[in-house]
């Protein structure tokens, strides 16, 4: 799985600014004089608007690309109605020798386990590829390829709705590559915007992801006292 960020608005820090001020000063012209403000007096703006109402954050966009993703975790992705999508198509592409995603679950799983799912991956591939060349369109050949295979993915967020789902999807309970997806894209975020640390990490986001560090790690000895006080974060 690779995520890049391949788009961003420039001068985001001060649109982000001029979003929220243009309330009380309607007028262009402000544009250029937050751009003059010191760093510090930005900041300190920043601090206010990660804090308050949440429209201003709407105006910031962020694209990526997504390659080596699974189907089966787009079909999950596309569901956010906030974002814009293209998506690799199978209609078109002949998809002989396709690669899959094997999930995590196999690790647990007796090597029986795996040894079938690489198989029927096989089994699959071959079929697929004797259809096709049998003439059947890879439109209808399509329809035996599994829900694992791997695919590409562009999408476009705001601010906003990025914030929203890196803290919805930060459960243990999300897939495990959907909170690996979001966190490469937060990684690339945070890398040309620091301060959007103030919009993508709050305190359930962080106590999330430590509940699934000790979760993961199967960690014995975590004193009672600090368990319970991570879940009442995520409960509040």
């Amino acid at each position: 799985m690779k995520v890049t960020l391949v788009d961003h608005n420039t001068n985001a820090l001060e649109k982000l600014i001029f979003s929220k001020s243009t309330r009380l000063e309607m007028s262009p012209y402000l544009f250029d004089d937050i751009k003059a403000w010191p760093l510090e007096m930005k900041m300190k703006e920043v601090e206010y608007i990660a804090k308050t109402i949440k429209s201003s954050w709407e105006f910031l966009d962020y694209t990526f690309m997504i390659e080596g993703v699974s189907r089966a975790f787009t079909h999950q992705f596309v569901r956010n109605r906030q974002g814009s999508y293209a998506q690799q198509t199978m209609r078109m592409l002949d998809k002989t020798g396709f690669e899959y995603i094997t999930g995590p679950g196999f690790l647990h799983a007796p090597e029986e386990a795996l040894d079938l799912y690489d198989e029927t991956m096989e089994t699959i591939n071959s079929a697929y590829q004797e259809l096709v060349n049998m003439g059947v369109p890879v439109e209808d050949a399509r329809g035996i390829l599994p829900t694992n295979i791997c695919t590409n993915i562009m999408v476009k967020y705001n601010l906003r709705t990025l914030s929203e789902l890196v803290a919805s999807r930060s459960s243990p309970r999300t897939q495990g590559e959907f909170r690996s997806v979001m966190e490469a894209m937060f990684q690339e975020v945070i890398a040309i915007h620091p301060w959007a640390v103030l919009f993508l990490e709050s305190r359930k986001t962080v106590a999330a992801k430590e509940l699934d560090q000790w979760i993961d790690a199967a960690a014995e000895g975590v004193e009672r006292t600090n368990l319970i006080k991570l879940v009442d974060i995520l409960r509040s």
